[in-house]
């Protein structure tokens, strides 16, 4: 029995299932009013509970919003960290052998072909010994500002570490390959100015052609760096084309 009802009952005589007579109207008054008072209290209460439950589930729903994003903001920096360059915000050595890998296939697949470069910055130790890393890293973020901007968006451009860099051009035309190398060196015989130093460093340059010289990752990224080493015999500041007679 409600607990407001028995206190009720006592006050009017209530005792073994009896209500004194006279008393039995004010009796079924007070059930009536105490069971009405219970529903607006039952009711109060279911409401107040799908309240509640609406406001956690909307709690829930904006914490885990939060929770992915903040997710989806680490994966994202945790992937740019393992496959962008710190220092130029270009691609790393590790993400350019699976774009490589990708070109390949790509390439397997349609039959076009594409060329790899590998480029060194001449003399760029004397920057570091001469003027400092400081000054040698900027370098290296300039190389990345003047090439990304003159060249297609569907080439390639990597650092491979140091100061040599790595770029597909895709798609390509054999009769049509100088022209984009030698668009790309281009930019690196123009003066470079950090900290307001001119400098006048240049690349030796090796470039391997896919399927032609190699039609494997391994075997045309040995080919490009074979061709560049020979580059830098041959004086620097020069773009040697990979052929069967060097090696």
């Amino acid at each position: 029995m409600h607990k407001i009802l028995q206190k009720q009952l006592k006050k009017l005589g209530y005792k073994d299932g009896k209500v004194p007579e006279g008393n039995l109207e004010k009796f079924i008054e007070l059930v009536d009013i105490t069971y009405s008072e219970a529903d607006e209290d039952r009711e109060f209460l279911e409401h107040t509970l799908e309240t509640s439950s609406q406001e956690m589930i909307e709690l829930y729903a904006n914490l885990k919003q939060k929770s992915q994003t903040v997710l989806a903001k680490s994966e994202q920096r945790y992937k740019e960290l393992a496959t962008k360059d710190i220092l130029t915000g270009i691609l790393n050595r590790f993400a350019f052998d699976e774009e490589l890998k990708r070109v390949i296939s790509n390439s397997k697949r349609t039959g076009a072909k594409f060329a790899l470069l590998f480029l060194d910055l001449d003399h760029f130790k004397e920057v570091n010994d001469t003027y400092g890393h400081g000054v040698g890293d900027k370098l290296l973020q300039e190389v990345t500002k003047r090439v990304l901007p003159n060249i297609r968006a569907e080439d390639i451009f990597a650092r491979f570490g140091g100061d040599e860099f790595l770029l597909i051009f895709t798609n390509i035309q054999k009769e049509t390959l100088h022209v984009l190398v030698d668009k790309a060196i281009s930019l690196f015989r123009k003066p470079w100015i950090i900290d307001d130093i001119k400098f006048n460093i240049t690349t030796s340059t090796g470039v391997a052609l896919f399927p032609d010289d190699a039609d494997t990752k391994i075997k045309l990224m040995k080919k490009a760096d074979i061709a560049m080493y020979k580059s830098k015999e041959l004086g620097r500041n020069q773009v040697f084309y990979f052929e069967k007679s060097i090696l």
